[in-house]
């Protein structure tokens, strides 16, 4: 059986300040979800001892991204820095705690309620 075939691209395409007009409205309209569950899944990796995490960040584009460990603390700083625009500081407190888990040798498993305003 032939499955959908994806394309990975850098992490940075989707992920860090653009130009690109698309990518931004993408952000805009989008990027509160992005943010927290590419964070979560850093964080999980992070708790597994992975060693990267693979996202498909948007299913009618068919690209996946991929991010390494040694990126882990780059995007989450973006993320905290999103969040920080936002206004969003409650975010910005899990996702330091998700930092720590990073840079841990043996990261803590940290859970937190669901936050219901990104839903």
């Amino acid at each position: 059986m032939i499955g959908d075939v994806h394309r990975t691209v850098s992490w940075k395409r989707y992920l860090l300040e653009t130009k690109s007009p698309r990518i931004n409205k993408f952000l805009e309209s989008r990027g509160n979800e992005v943010f927290y569950q590419v964070s979560q899944a850093i964080n999980q990796a992070s708790i597994r001892g992975e060693h990267s995490v693979v996202l498909l960040i948007h299913p009618n584009i068919k690209n996946i991204i991929e991010i390494k460990k040694k990126d882990f603390i780059t995007v989450l700083t973006r993320a905290s820095s999103w969040f920080e625009k936002k206004e969003k500081y409650e975010i910005c407190s899990i996702i330091k705690s998700y930092r720590e888990n990073v840079l841990n040798k043996n990261p803590k498993i940290k859970t937190n309620k669901r936050i219901e305003t990104l839903i």
